[in-house]
């Protein structure tokens, strides 16, 4: 009898590290839109087997990172401007109440937190040292630790929860936005502005240079969608555009 809660919760910690490891790709851009998800490939990648893996494909599919067509299996969600103008629209309106909220009730805590976040993330590239082409993992982590601090003392996990689901649909645009051909803009300066401004209270400021912030990615990537509307998945883009 002992042997099921644990053979149970090894299950969970295979399943828990699929999604992480899937998620992350996707998000990334090392799973592409609309790439097929074969559980053959997917088992070499991950190095474990299709159960864990079917699990995880079904949260992300609850996610909207990945579909599941009948008779085809499953692939990542593809992209397109109308998805990418909706999603930055409804991210900007959610994180203007969070940020608002969290302005006015953040602590010193808070500050010491963003200070923290803000410095970590300075001390990253976006593209990965040894691999051009690729997003730096540890950018990624930190970009998402910095915007999750500017909106943590906002009192509402359901706020919280709501915009961290945004925040990821929306990397996997930030991720293609600096993948492709155009000038990397100047990431350093657009958070510490961002920072200064928060810590200083300035609540309607604030929410401006955030509000800017998102719509300069969606600007950028909704010119590459433009760019590869021709191309033979339609609106999805492929690795090729981006190098």
């Amino acid at each position: 009898m002992p042997a099921m809660p644990a053979k149970r919760s090894a299950d969970q910690t295979l399943t828990a590290s699929a999604l992480n490891r899937i998620r992350s790709d996707i998000i990334a851009c090392r799973l592409m839109p609309d790439e097929r998800l074969r559980f053959e490939a997917l088992r070499e990648r991950y190095g474990m087997g299709v159960s864990p893996l079917r699990e995880a494909l079904m949260r992300l599919e609850a996610e909207g990172l990945v579909q599941l067509e009948q008779n085809k299996g499953f692939r990542v969600s593809e992209v397109s401007r109308e998805n990418l103008l909706d999603l930055m629209r409804t991210r900007i309106e959610i994180e203007t109440i969070a940020l608002r909220w969290s302005l006015e009730k953040g602590g010193v805590d808070w500050e010491a937190n963003l200070l923290g976040a803000f410095h970590r993330l300075s001390r990253q590239t976006k593209l990965d040292p040894t691999e051009p082409e690729t997003i730096n993992e540890a950018w990624s982590r930190e970009h998402a630790a910095f915007h999750a601090a500017l909106v943590s003392a906002c009192g509402s996990q359901t706020l919280i929860s709501i915009r961290e689901r945004l925040f990821e649909q929306a990397e996997r645009y930030v991720s293609l936005s600096i993948m492709s051909n155009a000038p990397l803009r100047d990431d350093v300066g657009e958070h510490k502005q961002l920072m200064r401004t928060a810590l200083n209270r300035d609540v309607d400021k604030s929410i401006e240079l955030n509000r800017l912030h998102i719509s300069r990615t969606t600007d950028k990537v909704a010119a590459c969608l433009a760019a590869n509307r021709g191309a033979d998945t339609g609106v999805a883009l492929k690795r090729k555009s981006f190098k």
